[in-house]
């Protein structure tokens, strides 16, 4: 698993939750995403850490058990860095986003149902 650096950890600290904000669609990873979560680039792997935040979280609005987050073959991978990311960036507004609105629900649904060329 991937730790998250000290200075990753300050990149993801800058971050303000905006409540007000709406979500858009990720159709490449089929999440929900929202402007306010996104860290500034400050190393090489922050985009990657953060697209893996994406991905669980989106296993958690689809109700998947924490024992199916992966995605070919069965691993603790994203489990663990999801309980690390807790850990070590507690204030990333996306940890504020887990439950979703009726109105996200229904956006998030719609959206992934939808046939991938219509999102491009």
């Amino acid at each position: 698993m991937d730790k998250i650096t000290k200075k990753e950890i300050e990149a993801f600290e800058k971050l303000e939750f905006k409540p007000d904000l709406k979500p858009y669609f990720d159709p490449m990873r089929y999440c929900l995403r929202w402007e306010d979560e996104e860290p500034e680039t400050v190393t090489r792997d922050i985009y990657e850490k953060f697209l893996n935040l994406l991905i669980v979280r989106s296993y958690i609005h689809e109700g998947r058990p924490k024992n199916e987050w992966y995605i070919i073959k069965p691993t603790t991978y994203f489990s663990d860095f999801w309980e690390h990311a807790k850990e070590t960036i507690p204030n990333w507004p996306g940890f504020k986003r887990i439950e979703l609105s009726e109105s996200d629900k229904e956006y998030f649904e719609t959206e992934k149902n939808k046939d991938p060329d219509e999102h491009f």
